[in-house]
């Protein structure tokens, strides 16, 4: 049996030598090619194709620390990580300059013109009231809105107060933002704001759930009715105002005390009692009179 042959490290190094950065066999170094790559145009093309090796070796560094694989992988992902949260603070930013021009553009103005179709789309679009905008009810009637009689009349159901408490303080905000908004109208001079509550057969409220997709059921009830008026002042430079709250019976009104004092007992200190403004008042005319004697 013959003895193995042991190759040489020149023989191992042009083994290896026709194998490119990826294992695969250069065709350019393949048997075939020998012919064609013998003198001094070949051995160009050789010294050509060993620094082509050479640089694809470099580029690609299994040992390196920095970048073994050659590529800037982490370093595209915090770039496209910071692009992607920049454009969605951007689009979030927009939608709401959009929504708040739209929301300008679209609310009524009653000041100029009072119509039933102003007065319809300014309860179903809202009006500006301070810094913002005051919604009104999803159900409304618009009993009547003429420049010539110089009255604003509407009913809403209210359906999203718990209570009586509730239906004062959110109705009294809607009637004085509609009051305010349509009495600036000269030709307007009074508004009238009825609402009406959805109650169960015990006279309990009902009103919307699970963010409005469940509307309320019941029966309807009158409850309040807010009446604006604007009449001319005596002192020529001013304008009277005056609001009149019809409804507010008894029961409505202990009802309504019953809750606020239950809202009141939660305060932790409950202020001065009468006891005490008296005998500060008592004390007060004391001094005064030992003052101008």
């Amino acid at each position: 049996m013959g003895k193995k042959h042991e190759m040489t490290p020149e023989e191992a190094r042009d083994l290896f030598a026709e194998l490119d950065a990826s294992g695969v066999l250069d065709p350019d170094d393949a048997p075939g090619c020998e012919q064609s790559s013998r003198g001094i145009f070949g051995s160009r093309r050789a010294k050509k194709r060993a620094a082509k090796k050479e640089a694809q070796r470099a580029a690609i560094d299994p040992l390196s620390d920095d970048d073994p694989s050659g590529s800037q992988v982490s370093k595209t992902i915090s770039r496209t990580a910071v692009l992607v949260i920049m454009g969605v603070f951007v689009f979030v930013l927009g939608m709401q300059i959009v929504y708040g021009v739209s929301r300008r553009l679209n609310t009524a103005n009653l000041s100029d013109r009072a119509n039933a179709e102003t007065v319809s789309h300014a309860m179903d679009s809202g009006v500006e009231w301070g810094n913002g905008f005051t919604q009104f009810p999803r159900e409304f009637t618009v009993n009547e809105a003429s420049e010539k009689t110089g009255t604003i009349e509407v009913s809403v159901v209210d359906a999203d107060s718990r209570n009586e408490l509730e239906l004062l303080s959110n109705s009294q905000i809607q009637a004085s933002a509609l009051a305010t908004n349509a009495l600036l109208n000269e030709k307007i001079n009074r508004v009238v704001y009825n609402v009406y509550a959805l109650v169960d057969d015990s006279g309990a409220f009902q009103h919307d759930s699970l963010f409005g997709f469940l509307p309320a059921r019941g029966a309807r009830r009158a409850m309040l009715t807010f009446v604006w008026t604007k009449t001319q002042s005596a002192t020529p430079s001013n304008i009277d105002w005056e609001l009149k709250i019809i409804g507010m019976d008894d029961d409505l009104a202990e009802a309504i005390q019953k809750q606020v004092n239950s809202v009141s007992s939660l305060a932790e200190d409950p202020g001065a009692t009468q006891a005490e403004i008296d005998e500060d008042l008592r004390l007060r005319e004391e001094e005064a009179a030992l003052f101008f004697e």
